[in-house]
């Protein structure tokens, strides 16, 4: 009973730290495609780890080593979750030969994790967690046989695997592009991580106990990338024992990122595909088809592209901002590149709503925000949107886009409030202007 309990400590302690950081993990993910939910899968496959854990009928560590690879078999969704089933399997195959759990033991078991991971993708790819748990391995080895205590060498394999994160990028290119570290890597790390920490008797309720045990992430953007294979299809196979290399024969053709792990009588399948109906008909014609899932991947990238737009447009950020009125694409484009972070629409005879500057406002990440109307009909409808929001905003009167100008020649951003004020209104007192148009009226 005390191996189960002491297990069931360290899985709750883990998956403690990977709900702080799911939604960071899930906004990592653009490898294989940017769908946005490898820290939710992760999650959800360590969840179902605990689940079979708390109620495992042999408390021994043969019996718990078993219900955590069943566990982890019946929870894992996606390829990130699936590949973290297929670790935890390789590391209970090595715990369940061992009495105790030493640093020895740790070893083997971290390398027999990466093997049986590496030997179910059947295309494996470097600087995904597949790399990352290899690189724990190997650091891991390097300490065998020097008498280190397992918490100590859980601490060094967890620090090479945080390096390993790091170097992602430099393997694979499209995290590069995206300037995003692997999320399954990231996401192992994490869950490492609330392991050393319940060892080390701290606290793990809110995830992970120092803030300097992060990883550094590079600020994630918007992939958007064309998707070849529309849909990740899921599901539990249950029969009387099938070929798993002849369906991964059947199965190829149909898609990519797949994966077929488990045993003959109960296997877990992972396809992308455009035709997961015929996924499904070749599972059903080989067993019983269970847990089916059919997600668009799709969809599922739009919501995450979405999502980090929208949390960059909210996102705060020291120094000042400016929000100018214009109408037309060339003058709109000139007040960007001069450092206006967002352009009303408006002008001479359709002028902006307050309702439209609060937005305005409001969208814009900086804590301080200077208007600059453009018009005299505007100036007061900027004025009126100073006490509708919670962010300091000041109106600077210009009366025209020349005025505008040169007001922002005498920005700067890292300059104070006050300072811009002074600095711009003085810039664009000394501008006069005159325009060239048709009389309304002979």
């Amino acid at each position: 009973m005390l191996v189960q309990s002491n297990v069931l400590s360290l899985l709750s302690a883990s998956v403690s730290a990977l709900k702080k950081y799911e939604d960071e993990v899930n906004r990592l993910n653009v490898y294989p495609v940017p769908d946005g939910d490898t820290g939710t899968n992760m999650l959800h496959t360590m969840q179902s780890v605990i689940s079979e854990v708390s109620k495992a009928a042999d408390p021994s560590i043969k019996g718990v080593s078993k219900a955590v690879t069943y566990g982890s078999l019946m929870g894992a969704r996606g390829n990130s979750g699936v590949i973290l089933s297929q670790i935890i399997k390789g590391i209970c195959e090595e715990a369940k030969r061992s009495d105790r759990f030493s640093s020895d033991t740790m070893i083997r078991a971290i390398r027999r994790g990466s093997d049986v991971a590496y030997g179910a993708v059947t295309k494996p790819v470097e600087g995904t967690m597949l790399t990352v748990i290899n690189d724990m391995a190997k650091a891991a080895e390097s300490l065998s046989g020097n008498g280190i205590r397992p918490i100590d060498l859980l601490e060094r394999v967890i620090e090479e695997g945080r390096r390993s994160v790091e170097r992602t990028p430099v393997l694979l290119p499209i995290l590069k592009e995206a300037g995003v570290v692997d999320a399954g890597g990231y996401g192992l790390v994490v869950l490492a991580q609330g392991i050393l920490s319940a060892l080390k008797g701290e606290i793990v309720e809110s995830g992970m106990s120092e803030e300097a045990n992060r990883i550094t992430v590079v600020e994630e953007n918007a992939v958007e990338e064309s998707i070849e294979y529309g849909y990740c299809t899921e599901l539990l196979l249950k029969s009387n024992g099938i070929d798993m290399k002849a369906l991964e024969t059947q199965l190829d053709p149909l898609g990519d990122s797949m994966l077929i792990v488990g045993t003959p009588e109960l296997t877990r399948i992972h396809i992308h595909t455009n035709d997961p109906g015929r996924v499904l008909s070749i599972a059903t014609g080989l067993g019983s088809a269970n847990d089916v899932q059919i997600n668009n991947i799709v969809e599922q990238s739009k919501q995450r592209n979405q999502a980090i737009k929208n949390e960059s447009s909210h996102k705060e950020v020291t120094g000042v901002g400016v929000i100018a009125v214009a109408n037309g694409e060339g003058i709109k484009k000139i007040l960007l590149n001069l450092g206006v972070g967002r352009v009303v629409s408006g002008g001479q005879s359709m002028n902006p709503s307050t309702a439209d500057i609060v937005a305005a406002v409001n969208a814009m990440p900086n804590k301080e925000i200077i208007i600059l109307p453009n018009n005299k009909n505007i100036i007061l409808t900027a004025r009126q949107a100073v006490g509708l929001t919670d962010k300091e905003v000041s109106v600077i009167p210009t009366g025209s886009i020349p005025e505008a100008f040169s007001a922002l020649l005498s920005f700067d951003s890292e300059a104070s409030l006050e300072d811009n004020i002074e600095g711009m209104e003085e810039a664009f007192e000394n501008v006069k202007t005159g325009e060239v148009t048709y009389a309304v009226r002979d």
